[in-house]
């Protein structure tokens, strides 16, 4: 028996660096796929981490989270395939 091979179709981009961990963009996440890491940048900082498969459910790639961040630190919502592409 075969199964399809699933794979994740939204990737988003954070530059780790530059995050401030102020959580909008954890609030504002429909599907909770962000939240803060348990490691701290070189600002000193827990910074934002991605799951594909957040708490309410996959990653729709809607891009409220690069909107709502004020310090550009989520650099966009790419699909999948460019993301393992490297486009």
């Amino acid at each position: 028996m075969y199964r399809p091979v699933l794979r994740q179709k939204w990737d988003v981009i954070i530059n780790t660096d530059r995050c401030k961990g102020c959580e909008i963009c954890v609030n504002a996440c429909p599907e909770q796929n962000l939240q803060l890491s348990k490691n701290i940048n070189g600002l000193g900082y827990h910074y934002v981490e991605f799951n594909f498969h957040g708490k309410r459910g996959d990653c729709t790639g809607c891009n409220i989270c690069y909107n709502v961040c004020p310090d550009y630190s989520i650099l966009g919502v790419v699909s999948g395939e460019e993301a393992v592409n490297g486009s």
